[in-house]
């Protein structure tokens, strides 16, 4: 069973270990997250979201000869207040205040773990984090050709809102596909 927990800034090396394995082992397949080292994530993003306790980390079961070994992380996403430039443009179904928002960033599995529904319970524990601490709504982006991540995340309840031009800082402007779970 998947252990989800909030990373510390403790947890930096190895939150900043899987998202450089997800760019490695991503790239150029037909899941290929477009993501840059530095960039999308950068050090900084994963730094301050680790110190606003906002890092949620999906840890693979280990095997019970591996007692020694330390977890490793499957799966992770940073939640925060902020959506990109361009998120304004949806027709969102509530408007709330920033600390009654939880915007979802780099939500992402380790291909290995591809298929266990590893991705499913971590989203679905930051849902039941996320409202337990007060968030009224969840939003997110994704590419609207991430057939298997629109479905998850329609699945687990996310409406979609549209598809409309998006524009990060550090990965351009690009058309996405913005969801929606009032919690």
């Amino acid at each position: 069973m998947l252990e989800v927990r909030r990373g510390t800034p403790e947890d930096f090396d190895a939150v900043l270990d899987f998202y450089t394995q997800m760019i490695d082992q991503m790239r150029g397949t037909e899941f290929d997250v477009y993501w840059e080292h530095d960039v999308h994530p950068s050090h900084e993003l994963l730094r301050t979201s680790l110190e606003q306790d906002r890092v949620y980390l999906g840890y693979a079961p280990q095997a019970a000869d591996a007692q020694a070994a330390p977890q490793e992380i499957a799966c992770a996403m940073i939640v925060n207040t902020s959506g990109a430039e361009g998120y304004d443009q949806a027709p969102w179904a509530v408007e709330v205040s920033p600390d009654e928002l939880g915007v979802l960033h780099l939500v992402a599995t380790l291909p290995k773990y591809h298929g266990q529904g590893f991705a499913r319970a971590l989203i679905n524990e930051v849902i039941a984090q996320e409202r337990a601490q007060g968030s009224k709504v969840l939003r997110l982006d994704t590419f609207p050709f991430n057939v298997r991540g629109r479905g998850l995340y329609e699945s687990v309840g996310f409406e979609h809102r549209g598809d409309f031009a998006i524009k990060y800082a550090t990965l351009g402007e690009a058309e996405l596909s913005l969801y929606e779970l009032i919690l």
